[in-house]
């Protein structure tokens, strides 16, 4: 019988230290959220701060100013610009909460819960030509560095083409 007990205490402790470990945290969850909202906190004054519509106000001046990921998450705030339209309508109880002084992590995590796609944005990862390994990139990854620095490669079909024109336009001798 004390066996079984010391078997079932093991039991009991491994799957603890399965659930603690596999709990890891996302850093890049809620990235495009996060960042946004706290833009548009950061340029709020106080005097902004005790009325929803000067919030309102704020939060459409900030979109209309921004491209991109932060464009996109403007979007699924439900503020939009004339032409595209807006998504969400969660407009209200982003700046309710913002005059409540929630901070732009919590919000986010509240706004993740009403709308997950709002949490699913996640920026580009940037990638640096002195120190990656051009030759443990994906030919997606590779394709994107030469769109992003003009590069041309006229029959480029294979990895290793991708990689010699990138390395010619960095001026990189080949290994």
């Amino acid at each position: 019988m004390g066996s079984m007990r010391r078997l079932g205490a093991i039991a009991v402790a491994a799957a603890l230290v399965a659930a603690v470990t596999g709990a890891k945290v996302d850093e890049s969850e809620c990235e495009v959220c996060i960042a946004t909202l706290g833009e548009i906190d950061a340029s709020l004054t106080s005097d902004e701060r005790k009325d929803v519509l000067k919030i309102e106000a704020a939060m459409q001046k900030y979109c209309d100013g921004v491209s991109g990921k932060n464009k996109q998450m403007c979007y699924y705030m439900g503020i939009g610009d004339k032409i595209s339209g807006s998504a969400g309508g969660v407009k209200r109880e982003i700046s309710g909460s913002f005059a409540r002084g929630i901070n732009s992590n919590r919000l986010c995590k509240r706004l993740k819960k009403m709308d997950q796609q709002m949490c699913e944005l996640k920026y580009e990862k940037q990638i640096d030509l002195e120190t990656v390994d051009l030759a443990k990139l994906k030919v997606k990854e590779l394709r994107k560095v030469m769109d992003e620095k003009n590069i041309e490669c006229v029959g480029c079909a294979e990895k290793a083409d991708f990689i010699r024109a990138i390395n010619k336009h960095l001026g990189k001798d080949e290994v």
